[in-house]
């Protein structure tokens, strides 16, 4: 297994057109957001006014949910859901997506190219989690955390919104050792 920590002072920040978006990662690492060539991303955004219409994100599944403040989605002619701190909501990028929230709203995006295996699970301390086989799985969470990795012993702690990024080559089980806050774990299935 390979991994590294990103620290939120290498994350890039970009305006849009209803607030600030900070992406924690993008894969390829290479890959350019605003021209869409990414399998996946993860990112975190923050909100300028209390409603605003999602971009159009053709060819690609969206995960998101809030981690601060309220958020609500309104999916045009499907259906609307308000979402509790940590609550997933899954849907098309294709889909006309709106969202009311409050100002001091703050949510978390994973965002993946269709037909790639992906899925986005909430952990806490205490949790244990197996990984499996040939993906990339990313870790954030908004206070500080530490996991160990069960075949090598290994305890890794990360900061306060970074981001920790593993890629497996066998089957691994981590545990959360400390968390105050929830851990959002995004996995990405390479084929």
């Amino acid at each position: 297994m390979k991994w590294k920590i990103i620290d939120k002072e290498d994350f890039i920040v970009t305006k849009w057109t209803g607030g600030e978006t900070t992406q924690l990662f993008i894969y390829p690492e290479d890959a350019i957001f605003s021209e869409k060539n990414f399998l996946w991303r993860v990112s975190s955004a923050t909100f300028t006014s209390t409603e605003s219409k999602f971009s159009d994100f053709t060819g690609y599944q969206r995960y998101i949910l809030p981690l601060e403040g309220k958020l609500a989605l309104s999916h045009k002619g499907l259906y609307n859901r308000e979402l509790d701190k940590y609550e997933v909501e899954y849907f098309d990028g294709t889909w006309t997506t709106f969202s009311k929230n409050s100002l001091d709203c703050r949510d978390y995006n994973f965002i993946v190219r269709n037909g790639n295996l992906a899925k986005m699970q909430i952990l806490s301390r205490g949790c244990e989690y197996f990984l499996k086989e040939s993906e990339i799985v990313t870790i954030f969470s908004m206070d500080d955390f530490v996991i160990s990795l069960e075949d090598s012993d290994e305890r890794i702690d990360v900061n306060a919104f970074s981001i920790l990024i593993l890629e497996t080559d066998d089957e691994e089980k981590i545990s959360i050792i400390s968390a105050d806050s929830p851990l959002i774990l995004s996995e990405f299935f390479i084929t």
